[in-house]
């Protein structure tokens, strides 16, 4: 396929994760296609994208919910001069398509590809849509979405259900010292209501003879890891995972916020979780995705304003009772896309006439 496919967005690992296990799905199939990626430098993106051998080419972008009317029009501008710039890169590197990704980091590459006519995708992971997807999933030639609940948002010929890309998840495996293993996560940023309620309980969690790995998110690494040394709980406490599927692998429970692309890992890992989402997420897309996966019991909702009182006893009861975390695991496991990334890829490819490279 002459030209460049242009993968649009980062940030955070919500939206970088899934958008590099989807190139690395297609320059697996078609190893002559070149691949870059448009995003921003703010966040963790930028490094992982690097990591995993893809070029990016960075834009100004900036979010426009959550902010007072002087931020929103600082934003304005920065989509303005970011779409502006990702005109010039789309027309150098002869773009043929681009993917966006999600977040707002995706709107200046998306928004810039619809006005030089490349022909655009979106991927779109949340149960109830952001607001630059559902304007931009108008003018798409396709929408790939991982909820049912997503699909109303778009235009019926050209929305499809899929699943998500994520990074491949090796097998489950057994624990070796016969403890439930407790993996509590707040996303790559972290979590403090999450933090907070995990903290407070150490003494309760200490009975329940876990083993305990959390991923703080770098504000609150050092008083989280001084709370369990103050304790005395043993735990493997760090602000962030590089090698997370791999701990996904060694877990028996997961605590977590509701975002996407964390669900869809744990879906294909196959695991019993206790969902805290983010409150303040646009929309509340994050209570969507968690009350989704709790219809089909896959998952148990704790909302974020009742964690502190709730969380430390939801997990000594999952604890006590294996069959029930069974019956989460298996419902989760029946959500799982594995095959996600190699039908966007397909769907892609028939958009633009299946040339190949």
């Amino acid at each position: 396929m002459a030209g460049v496919i242009v993968l649009s967005g980062g940030g955070t690992g919500g939206h970088v994760f899934p958008a590099i296990a989807l190139a690395d799905a297609i320059r697996k199939e078609q190893p002559g296609q070149e691949l870059r990626f448009l995003g921003t430098e703010r966040g963790i993106g930028s490094r992982q994208i690097r990591a995993a051998g893809y070029p990016l080419d960075t834009v100004p972008s900036a979010p426009l919910v959550g902010r007072g009317r002087l931020g929103q029009l600082r934003a304005l501008a920065a989509l303005a001069r970011g779409t502006w710039r990702a005109r010039r890169l789309l027309r150098k590197q002869d773009a043929r398509l681009v993917i966006g990704v999600g977040g707002y980091a995706s709107v200046p590459g998306v928004a810039a590809a619809l006005s030089l006519r490349i022909p655009v995708a979106l991927l779109e992971a949340d149960a109830e849509p952001g607001r630059a997807n559902r304007l931009l999933g108008r003018f798409a030639r396709r929408v790939f979405v991982q909820f049912d609940a997503a699909t109303p948002h778009f235009p019926s010929d050209r929305v499809q259900r899929t699943g998500f890309p994520v990074r491949p998840i090796p097998q489950r495996k057994g624990s070796l010292s016969g403890r439930l293993r407790l993996l509590v996560l707040g996303g790559s940023q972290g979590a403090r209501s999450i933090n907070r309620a995990i903290t407070d309980h150490l003494a309760t969690l200490q009975r329940l003879d876990l083993a305990l790995t959390h991923q703080t998110g770098t504000g609150d690494f050092e008083w989280v890891r001084a709370a369990y040394a103050g304790a005395r709980v043993e735990a493997d406490v760090s602000a962030f995972f590089d090698d997370l599927p791999e701990r996904l692998a060694c877990t028996d429970l997961v605590v977590a916020r509701a975002g996407a692309s964390s669900v869809a890992e744990f879906c294909m890992a196959g695991l019993a979780q206790i969902l805290v989402p983010y409150p303040f997420a646009a929309g509340g897309h994050q209570m969507h995705n968690a009350r989704d996966l709790e219809r089909e019991g896959a998952c148990l909702v704790v909302p974020d304003a009742e964690a502190g009182a709730r969380l430390a006893g939801e997990i000594a009861a999952l604890a006590g009772d294996p069959d029930r975390r069974e019956r989460l695991g298996r419902a989760a496991r029946q959500r799982a896309t594995p095959d996600a990334a190699a039908r966007i890829w397909r769907e892609c490819r028939a958009l633009l006439g299946g040339e190949t490279a």
